[in-house]
């Protein structure tokens, strides 16, 4: 019996890039709201004057919201089209054969930034998937998937880049 990673055939998909996804354009509004939520309250993010005065010239977006800008592609759907845990996509969650067959949980992340979200920017997530391993554990087999994706805006610049490691097993009934 080979090992579950060989059963998935998931070992090709090393270098597999994802579908690039631009988001809407960045609003005020979204930017105060962001940082309302993460009870930041930087007046960068919320008052025209001080941020215009301020190093970026203008409303900024707190680092995080850099995913915010984007969504999450595909994840907007009715109801009747989620899977059953609520889900029908998630970042680092590989677009691949199987991949919602197994369960997943986020094994770590690095962000690094380079410029910020301004208003009216339009970012684009581009990424692809580094490196797929599998390991046996007390709990079982795990897969490992890294992934990197990098957020640029309208003019092409490097806002950000992101990596992440998502951890795969079987469900509970599958396991059994």
């Amino acid at each position: 019996m080979g090992s579950l990673l060989d059963k998935l055939g998931w070992r090709k998909f090393v270098g597999h890039e994802y579908p690039a996804h631009t988001g809407e354009p960045v609003l005020a509004r979204d930017i105060r709201r962001y940082a309302l939520a993460i009870d930041d309250d930087n007046p960068i993010f919320f008052d025209e004057a001080a941020a215009k005065a301020g190093r970026y010239g203008g409303l900024t977006a707190p680092l995080n919201y850099i995913s915010w800008a984007v969504g999450v592609p595909g994840a907007e759907k009715r109801t009747k089209d989620l899977g059953e845990d609520g889900l029908s996509s998630f970042v680092g969650v590989p677009d691949i054969p199987g991949a919602w067959s197994l369960g997943w949980v986020r094994g770590g992340e690095e962000l690094e930034f380079f410029k910020p979200v301004h208003v009216n920017d339009r970012v684009t997530v581009r990424g692809r998937v580094t490196g797929v391993t599998e390991k046996i554990g007390k709990s079982g087999t795990l897969i490992f998937v890294s992934s990197e994706f990098t957020y640029t805006n309208q003019n092409d610049e490097m806002l950000a880049k992101h990596v992440v490691t998502m951890i795969a097993s079987p469900r509970k009934e599958q396991a059994q």
